[in-house]
């Protein structure tokens, strides 16, 4: 279990177990690397902060000194260290992307003395309530309006369109609003706010007291599912546009056969295990792969025919010439699943967790509707609860066993949905 959790690390965890693993479990050192989009936003938080700091005192920094500060940040490093993510920007252009950002916000929030200033870059650590668990956030700015309410603030540089019910919104804005009234609980009325500077736009959002406690149980379960998968070492790699920006390709599983490839290929030397002749055993099961899977959609076909005529007629076996096939369709109670209705299944722990019923819940839910509600052994009031999370599914299966002198082994084959 690490020691303390973040937006940062959850989210990692989310988008790449296996990144998850190399950053914060092996903590895999890396060379140090600046990319211009990074460097970008750094310098941009910079130079708001000392707008805001000054401005909360009564002083405004001109706009052509703000402007040169920006300036100097970027003086600081060797261009020739920064790197661009993209082929069609040059360093300058995100030079000039990051001063027009700061104009326009300059223009439109002189002279930054807005409400009451409460914290600039804060850095706040708490711990989830209920949980061993301990996080960190990194705030932006707090201030405090004039009506009183407090408004937690965030700095976005890049092109993303957010919404504030997009789940990243909601996860990174509220674990914010968590870390703030946990160290400063007299902050009842807190308003949660993006601003894309890129866009000139300002994303808002007030939680509900359910919707913040429901994301408290969120983070708990995304916890335990980083600790279970240490306790398995099962990190497993996810690729996407997210693999452009990370710096753990050497060591990547699904990286290293490709650049084995591009190593064999330009220097003409084979390892110990030859990239080419693993390239032609992956050609042969993507060609049987492709054969299966067209034979297991013709297989889907037949099946659904099968089970529609069993349910229709309640008929359990059908034979054949070189075999029988039996049916069996029925339909059960279950509790909401993770992967069904996450925000349901977080409200389901949550009341699991209130009532003492841990033990049988064990993330799965099974053993709670096995040993405890089917066996009703809870008050009726308890159980009334708990039946909101109740949904009646279809389980069904078809086995094909296949007659001796077809099939001597005498094997089942069954497939169940």
């Amino acid at each position: 279990m690490l020691s303390s959790y973040s937006f940062s690390s959850l989210d990692t965890y989310r988008v790449c177990p296996r990144k998850f693993k190399y950053a914060y479990v092996d903590r895999v050192p890396i060379p140090p690397k600046v990319t211009a989009d990074t460097y970008l936003g750094n310098a941009v938080h910079r130079v708001l902060r000392k707008l805001y700091t000054l401005g909360a005192d009564g002083i405004l920094m001109p706009m052509d000194r703000a402007i040169e500060a920006y300036l100097e940040e970027w003086q600081k490093l060797d261009r020739n260290s920064i790197t661009s993510p993209s082929d069609y920007y040059t360093i300058d252009d995100y030079i000039r992307i990051g001063k027009e950002m700061l104009v326009r916000h300059y223009e439109h929030y002189q002279p930054f003395d807005q409400g009451t200033l409460l914290g600039a870059e804060m850095h706040l650590t708490f711990q989830l309530p209920g949980t061993p668990f301990k996080f960190k956030s990194y705030i932006d700015r707090l201030w405090k309006k004039d009506d009183g309410t407090v408004e937690i603030c965030d700095y976005k540089t890049g092109q993303s369109t957010i919404l504030p019910h997009d789940r990243r919104f909601v996860y990174q804005m509220g674990l914010y609003q968590l870390a703030v009234q946990a160290n400063f609980p007299q902050y009842e009325s807190v308003d949660l706010a993006q601003y894309l500077l890129r866009k000139d736009e300002i994303v808002s959002h007030r939680l509900r007291p359910d919707e913040l406690d429901m994301l408290a149980e969120q983070l708990r379960l995304d916890v335990n599912d980083t600790i279970e998968s240490t306790r398995k070492d099962d990190f497993p790699a996810q690729e996407g546009s997210h693999c452009t920006y990370c710096s753990y390709h050497h060591l990547c599983p699904a990286k290293i056969h490709r650049r084995m490839l591009e190593e064999e290929e330009q220097s003409g030397d084979t390892g110990e295990i030859s990239a080419l002749q693993l390239k032609e055993l992956a050609d042969e099961y993507l060609r049987v792969y492709s054969d299966s899977k067209r034979i297991d959609a013709e297989l889907d076909g037949i099946k659904e025919k099968l089970l529609n005529i069993a349910r229709d007629h309640d008929l359990s076996r059908f034979d054949g010439d070189s075999g029988k096939v039996t049916v069996s369709v029925s339909r059960k109670d279950e509790f909401i699943s993770k992967t069904r209705d996450q925000k349901a299944f977080a409200q389901l722990s949550a009341l699991c967790r209130k009532l003492q019923l841990d033990e049988y819940f064990s993330l799965d839910a099974r053993g709670l509707m096995k040993e405890v509600y089917q066996k009703k052994r809870l008050p009726d009031d308890i159980l009334n609860q708990l039946k909101e999370f109740v949904v009646e599914v279809e389980r069904s299966r078809v086995t094909a066993k296949l007659n001796a002198e077809t099939d001597p082994a005498g094997e089942e084959s069954s497939n169940d949905s």
